[in-house]
């Protein structure tokens, strides 16, 4: 009988196309990159001793490996049935009340935490935010070049996608009004504005205080919101990056993500969202996931309270600003007639420019010499933008393999202009 239902159904569903059931979404998304899903991606390449420089993963040696098992068996001992339960709405009172100390140290704020929501990293974050606020159609305006895997869960939320320019100092604030004025004027909704001002992914730009300013009042008058990433705020080199979209605005018309996935472990997949309290009850309504797991808000609120946390990061910053330093003078040494470079001041990446080669040659040609680095137009909403810049992530790699990137970047560089 079972094998009668099955070939009934099957003769069936075989007529039938997935892609019709399918939502609109599903249907228009391309399928992304490696990158997009937090996967180490990489090229094919037969070399025996790859350099994977393509993804935004902490330094396997900074991991506070012990510091976290504590925390787990802490949680599972001493709270044995709030850490193994669901994770409700909000998260760990404990523990948001210590994320909401240490920003109102940091931001020189005034939270409790209440203003926090404890979600499933960034992305969580950005999952509830547009299911508050975003309907079909509506604007969202991205700096460009932009992460691609934001991009593409602001567009599987069916909004439309806008980006504007990002300059080495920041976006036009002229440039911003005109395309505002612009979208207005075609009857549509412009609801966010979407930024990662310091150390941006992938430029690692940071704009600086007055470009700030300017865009939270403009962004007030068209009753935008805006979005502020600041996955890589902490992760400066010498000096702190400018006053953050929140603290300036005291929280009004901005919500602000934050992680723990570039400073402590992108596996841990734990973030939160900061927001004035009303936001932050629109926010609750359209949250239908249970939470995220508490044994994880257990294991990191001794790790924020007894400055562990504090130290670690510090220690993440003189990491990566002698890693970054290692790469870029690797690469000018070797690779100085070929490129524009521009060293960041802070985070994850730099944002390369050939003057000759275009990247998606010069990919390819690396990937032969064992290096490996997504091209700049993945960044881009239009494929066309971006096809002579690439971006080097730095903070995986071990020194020494830094120290060799110039030396087979040029050899990669050689074989595409010979």
């Amino acid at each position: 009988m079972a094998l009668d239902i099955q070939s009934t159904l099957s003769q069936i569903w075989k007529k039938i196309s997935v892609e019709e059931l399918s939502s609109i979404a599903a249907k228009t998304l391309d399928p992304g990159n490696p990158t997009d899903a937090g996967k180490m991606w990489r090229l094919p390449t037969s070399h025996p001793d790859p350099i994977v420089l393509a993804s935004g993963i902490p330094d396997d040696d900074t991991i506070p490996t012990n510091k976290l098992i504590e925390g787990l068996v802490n949680g599972i001992k001493k709270f044995p049935v709030e850490s193994l339960t669901y994770g409700g709405w909000f998260g760990y009172d404990e523990c948001r009340k210590a994320i909401a100390n240490r920003q109102n140290r940091i931001e020189n704020i005034d939270l409790n935490e209440n203003n926090i929501i404890l979600h499933n990293g960034s992305s969580g974050c950005l999952e509830n935010i547009l299911n508050a606020f975003i309907e079909p159609n509506d604007v969202v305006i991205v700096e460009s070049p932009s992460y691609s895997g934001t991009v593409r869960c602001i567009q599987g939320s069916l909004a439309e996608v806008v980006e504007i320019p990002i300059h080495s100092n920041g976006i036009n604030v002229k440039e911003f009004e005109t395309l505002i004025e612009k979208i207005t004027n075609e009857q549509k909704r412009i609801k966010f504005f979407y930024t990662i001002p310091d150390y941006q992914n992938p430029t690692g730009n940071v704009a600086p205080i007055e470009i700030r300013e300017s865009i939270l009042k403009i962004c007030a008058k068209n009753k935008i919101l805006i979005i502020e990433d600041a996955a890589y705020s902490e992760l400066y080199f010498d000096q702190p990056p400018p006053p953050t979209y929140f603290s300036l605005s005291n929280g009004f018309g901005v919500l602000r993500m934050c992680s723990f996935s570039k400073v402590v472990a992108t596996g841990l997949r734990l973030g939160w969202i900061q927001a004035r309290d009303e936001y932050i009850q629109i926010l609750t309504k359209v949250r239908f996931d249970m939470g995220n797991s508490p044994l994880i808000h257990y294991a990191l609120t001794n790790f924020i309270n007894d400055n562990s946390l504090d130290s670690h990061v510090e220690n993440m910053r003189n990491l990566y600003k002698e890693k970054c330093s290692i790469m870029v003078n690797s690469i000018r040494e070797n690779c100085g007639d070929y490129i524009e470079i521009t060293p960041p001041s802070g985070g994850y990446f730099l944002w390369l420019k050939s003057y000759q080669v275009k990247s998606e040659q010069l990919i390819k040609a690396a990937a032969e010499e064992g290096l490996v680095f997504p091209t700049g137009s993945v960044f881009f909403l239009d494929k066309s933008q971006g096809t002579y810049n690439y971006r080097l992530a730095f903070t995986q790699p071990s020194k020494k393999q830094l120290q060799e990137v110039g030396v087979r970047l040029k050899k990669a560089y050689e074989k595409c202009l010979d």
